[in-house]
């Protein structure tokens, strides 16, 4: 009988060796969830156990549900693109590129397809943290971009434990929707102790090239380095790969994301997602102009949302131009084959 494994195995096949997505999924199916017992320590941006405290001997789900041990099945799918914005000023005017995700999230609230948002919202200094949105304040609070990881799966136990939602959207990058769907995967066998991944009806995902360490970014590349005032930053954002720093509609830096790339996470090196292959709907800033979102459509389900909210006026959108389509395609690619070479690297490296 093979030897179940636990989180001493995710320790040393993972997070020791830089794999680690920090998406909170181990965090999220942890047997001892109730004790806070495994958590993320977002100073070592990584899970921790208690001090002092080991696994139980017949646990192990943390181990089962990480897809950095074993990658999820992509199921097939749709490949829908739009152009959308929001018709919404409050929305337009808080978010970031057209405000697609929160007029998505504010639709599937209105209609009663989900009663609560998981997504991340700026607690202070840019740190991010994981919320439940439940309305549209709630989800406007969350909007913009945020380039440091939040273990945005933590935010499912939240929303069931803390709120007792039965219906819950998850906004998440693409490790993030990985990891739930391999929590979706293993929750229908033994490796689930909550099975919170029945609450999750409406996945949508966010457009990334990987996220950056907090402490190297912000606390000291943008303040210690070139003193910007993290505390006045009303906006950060990646485009045409270069990080715009802004306060109001000033401009404070602007550097191509060719000198930041020391900061990325170990943990997105791998990572061969660009566009939220798990999610039902997958959003992003890339191959639309200014002030516009990239939309896929992905599922059945996805695309039910999607037309609900365009009928209902909550969004316009025409069909993205097959150049924007192009340039999704080619991001999509380049990000796929930076990973793999990653790990092909790292391999050697060993041996």
């Amino acid at each position: 009988m093979e030897e179940k494994r636990d989180f001493g195995d995710l320790e040393r096949e993972v997070i020791e060796k830089g794999k680690c997505a920090l998406c909170g999924g181990c965090v999220a199916t942890c047997r001892l969830l109730d004790y806070r017992y495994l958590s993320v320590d977002f100073s070592e941006e990584r899970p921790v156990i208690k001090e002092g405290q080991q696994c139980p001997p017949d646990c192990g789900y943390c181990y089962y549900q990480c897809p950095r041990v074993e990658k999820p099945e992509l199921r097939a799918g749709l490949e829908e693109m739009y152009e959308v914005a929001s018709t919404d000023e409050e929305i337009r005017k808080a978010c970031q590129d057209g405000g697609a995700v929160t007029s998505l999230l504010a639709y599937a609230l209105d209609e009663a397809i989900v009663e609560g948002c998981i997504t991340v919202a700026d607690k202070g200094e840019w740190k991010p943290e994981v919320q439940v949105a439940r309305d549209k304040a709630g989800l406007i609070k969350s909007a913009g971009s945020r380039y440091t990881p939040a273990a945005t799966l933590t935010g499912i136990a939240d929303a069931i434990l803390d709120y007792d939602l039965q219906s819950v959207a998850l906004v998440g990058t693409p490790c993030g929707l990985s990891s739930y769907e391999k929590m979706f995967v293993v929750g229908k066998d033994t490796h689930n102790a909550h099975n919170f991944s029945s609450h999750i009806k409406l996945r949508i995902g966010l457009f990334c090239m990987g996220t950056y360490s907090y402490e190297k970014l912000i606390k000291e590349y943008l303040e210690r380095e070139h003193g910007v005032n993290i505390k006045e930053v009303t906006k950060l954002q990646i485009s045409e790969d270069v990080l715009h720093v802004y306060t109001g509609d000033k401009e404070l830096l602007s550097v191509g994301i060719d000198e930041i790339v020391d900061y990325k996470r170990d943990g997105c090196k791998v990572c061969e997602d660009f566009a939220g292959l798990f999610s039902d709907i997958s959003v992003g800033n890339n191959g639309t102009p200014e002030g516009k979102s990239s939309v896929i459509v992905r599922t059945d389900f996805g695309k039910k949302v999607f037309e609900g909210a365009l009928e209902r006026g909550y969004i316009e959108a025409k069909p993205i131009d097959k150049s924007g389509a192009d340039l999704i395609h080619r991001l999509m690619k380049a990000k796929k084959e930076a990973g793999i070479a990653e790990k092909e690297r790292r391999m050697k490296k060993q041996k």
